[in-house]
């Protein structure tokens, strides 16, 4: 609970903003950040994007892996990128839980959470589907196993498949 109000005082008082390197192999899938600059949804035109916000400290986010990385495995090929933005204070917790959760996506790591910020995030984990020209499609806030088909779905139409 106090990482949760450590994590909303950072997103409400920061006012830095972030870089996010597009990454393409998965050599190069690593939490990135630190740097200063605005993230670029633009260099993902062409491609649906999952953007998925998570935290070591998030129960759900430790069950959404698993999904997250099968739905990267499956549709990657299809033009799918997942993205994951680690919310953590501290990069070690970032690190530990990978150890244990390791994400075959893309990840950059915020501890600001001006991302958080900008996406209005509303609950832990929280995903976004954006199409191929980077609109909104839809946003869940939450996990759920019960719900993965209909949100592969989900996926598979932004697809176009």
């Amino acid at each position: 609970m106090k990482q949760i109000k450590i994590l909303l005082i950072a997103v409400i008082l920061t006012p830095v903003l972030f870089l996010f390197t597009a990454e393409t192999s998965a050599e190069q899938r690593s939490v990135e950040g630190g740097g200063k600059a605005e993230f670029n949804l633009e260099a993902y035109r062409g491609k649906v994007v999952l953007l998925d916000f998570w935290a070591s400290w998030c129960g759900p986010c430790r069950e959404a892996f698993p999904w997250l990385n099968a739905m990267q495995r499956k549709y990657q090929g299809l033009g799918l990128e997942v993205i994951g933005i680690n919310l953590d204070l501290s990069r070690e917790e970032a690190d530990q839980f990978l150890a244990n959760t390791p994400a075959e996506f893309t990840l950059h790591y915020d501890p600001e959470g001006m991302l958080a910020k900008r996406y209005d995030l509303q609950g832990m984990p929280a995903s976004y589907l954006f199409d191929r020209k980077g609109r909104l499609l839809i946003t869940h806030t939450g996990f759920f196993k019960s719900e993965t088909h209909q949100r592969e779905l989900e996926i598979r139409q932004a697809l176009r498949l």
